[in-house]
C-alpha cells in the first residue's frame, strides 16, 4: 500500500489554499508553456495548450463572476500579437534589399505589441 493510496487532495487545497489560488497557479503554468511553445514555433503544442488554458478558465470561473484583473486568455493573445509581429520584423530584417520605412514600421509595431503584453 502507497502513502498515497488515501492522500486526500481536497484537504490539501482547503488547508493550503483556496481552489480559486489553486487554479490561478495552474493556469499560469498553463500560460507560461503556451508561451514557450509558441514563441519557438511549436504551434500545434501551443494551440492544445491554449484549448487546455480555455478549459481550465471556464471550469473555475463562477457563473456571472469575471476576473477583470487576471485575464490567461486575453495574455496568450497579446503573446501571439508580439510573437507575430517578432517574425515580422526578423523576416524583414534579414531580408536583403529590403524598404527602410517597412523595417522601422515593423520594429515599431513589434515594440507597440511588446508593450501592450508587458502591460497586463
Amino acid at each position: 500500500m502507497s502513502p498515497l493510496d488515501d492522500f486526500d487532495t481536497n484537504a490539501v487545497l482547503d488547508a493550503a489554499a483556496s481552489r480559486t489560488q489553486a487554479s490561478r497557479r495552474l493556469s499560469d503554468k498553463i500560460l507560461a508553456a503556451f508561451s514557450h511553445a509558441y514563441a519557438v514555433g511549436e504551434t500545434d503544442v501551443a494551440l492544445k495548450l491554449k484549448d487546455a488554458l480555455a478549459a481550465s478558465e471556464s471550469k473555475h470561473a463562477r457563473p456571472g463572476e469575471k476576473r477583470r484583473s487576471y485575464d490567461p486568455l486575453g495574455q496568450a493573445d497579446m503573446w501571439v500579437a508580439f510573437i507575430e509581429a517578432r517574425n515580422t520584423y526578423k523576416a524583414l530584417a534579414e531580408s536583403r534589399g529590403g524598404d527602410p520605412g517597412r523595417l522601422a514600421a515593423a520594429l515599431d509595431g513589434m515594440k507597440e505589441a511588446y508593450r501592450r503584453w508587458s502591460a497586463n
